[in-house]
């Protein structure tokens, strides 16, 4: 059964991660890959908020159920965060004499993705303290 709710979250989280790169990359162009930017710091901070106050809290409330934690971490945050399409985007930029734009992609996609993850933590900390 673990199985399947892993399952049921990561085809989840590819779908949105396919609608929010198709909805960046129409607005702001492929050139670069803002798509895979965003989910990817939108899901790390996503991450650090569920795992920092979402799951603490259901925890604490005898309400976390194993199902949902592997629904939202493994399989909808797994599926959605798009670290395979990062390493190929940065690749293809490389092997086509990008340089800039590849390191570009490599640094903006680390620094936003900590970034993210460190905010998510700092929410989640205040949100705790302040129940």
């Amino acid at each position: 059964m673990q199985l399947f709710y892993v399952f049921v979250g990561g085809g989840l989280g590819a779908v949105c991660r396919y609608l929010a790169t198709l909805t960046i990359g129409a607005r702001f162009g492929v050139i670069f890959p803002w798509g895979t930017l965003f989910v990817n710091t939108l899901g790390s901070f996503l991450m650090a908020f569920v795992l920092g106050f979402l799951l603490p809290l259901a925890k604490s409330a005898n309400m976390l159920p194993d199902s949902l934690r592997l629904l939202l971490t493994v399989g909808f945050l797994g599926g959605f965060t798009t670290f395979s399409s990062f390493s190929m985007e940065t690749l293809t930029l490389l092997r086509g004499g990008s340089l800039f734009p590849a390191f570009a992609n490599m640094g903006a996609n680390i620094l936003f993705g900590l970034g993210a993850s460190f905010i998510g933590f700092y929410v989640s900390s205040a949100l705790i303290d302040s129940l």
